[in-house]
């Protein structure tokens, strides 16, 4: 299962059967910060087998890119690019040809990031968002919390991973800190909250329907702030198929792991309703 490697945070998997059958022509996957190269492969395995006519393409999110956003922005803009040349043929279909899965807060950071650079891609001035798309949300969206923060770039490190761990855990506090001073005593932006309002703007988002994946063993986003984001969705008019609660056993990102068939008995459920 090779990929095409576009740029160092973009990979592209070619389609394994060409023949549509009521399937995205384009998933995209924003996996979470530190997740693994076999984390992202049972997805990748998972939605070749549910859509195997369907191109996908990972968009990661490394610390990097965090601590310094022209970077991001560099090796994330060829994932824009590549968006926009698989989906140009489809422009003014009345049905979405994309589906959008997001991963915890800096997944849905990384799409925020490309949806941006898609807008300033293209020549057409008023082609300023991703094409129409379904979206699932894991995970996301939440705020700026301490702790949640400091367990998110802590979260993925093995426990007997002790050097790493004595690197991280006060670079994680201390980044944690930088963002509290920086929203708290200058008055600072919370990029996370910006991230979640800009998921919920009709005038950002080019959106058919979504669904959200969480769970109440979620130590990085809480439950309630999952709820929060779905019903404010509902108020603003997006249309939610289903905000599904895996449980308070199920833990950040874990959700497949917790109910795999009703997992992606929900992405499914999720494409279908975005093709009525």
């Amino acid at each position: 299962m090779k990929a095409l490697r576009i740029s160092p945070a973009a990979s592209l998997y070619s389609p394994t059967n060409c023949t549509p059958q009521n399937a995205p022509k384009l998933i995209v996957l924003a996996p979470w910060i530190f997740a693994h190269e076999s984390h992202i492969a049972k997805y990748v395995e998972r939605y070749r087998a549910l859509y195997p006519s369907a191109s996908i393409l990972v968009i990661r999110c490394f610390l990097r890119h965090l601590l310094w956003l022209p970077t991001g922005r560099a090796e994330l803009a060829p994932a824009a690019t590549t968006i926009r040349s698989i989906l140009d043929g489809s422009k003014g279909q009345p049905k979405p040809q994309m589906l959008l899965h997001v991963f915890s807060n800096s997944g849905l950071g990384t799409a925020w990031q490309v949806n941006n650079l898609y807008g300033k891609d293209g020549a057409d001035k008023d082609d300023t968002r991703l094409p129409l798309h379904a979206t699932i949300f894991d995970s996301t969206p939440g705020r700026y919390d301490y702790w949640a923060v400091v367990s998110a770039l802590l979260f993925g490190i093995p426990s007997g991973a002790l050097l790493m761990r004595l690197v991280m855990v006060p670079l994680a506090h201390l980044l944690s800190l930088g963002i509290w001073t920086w929203c708290n005593v200058l008055g600072g932006e919370d990029w996370v909250l910006r991230w979640g309002q800009a998921a919920n703007n009709p005038a950002q988002i080019r959106e058919t329907c979504r669904s959200y994946a969480y769970g109440r063993a979620d130590a990085l986003v809480r439950a309630q702030w999952v709820e929060a984001h779905a019903a404010k969705a509902t108020e603003l008019g997006f249309r939610v198929v289903e905000l599904a609660d895996f449980g308070p056993e199920s833990a950040h990102v874990a959700h497949s792991r917790s109910d795999a068939v009703r997992y992606w008995n929900l992405v499914a459920k999720t494409w279908d309703a975005a093709l009525l």
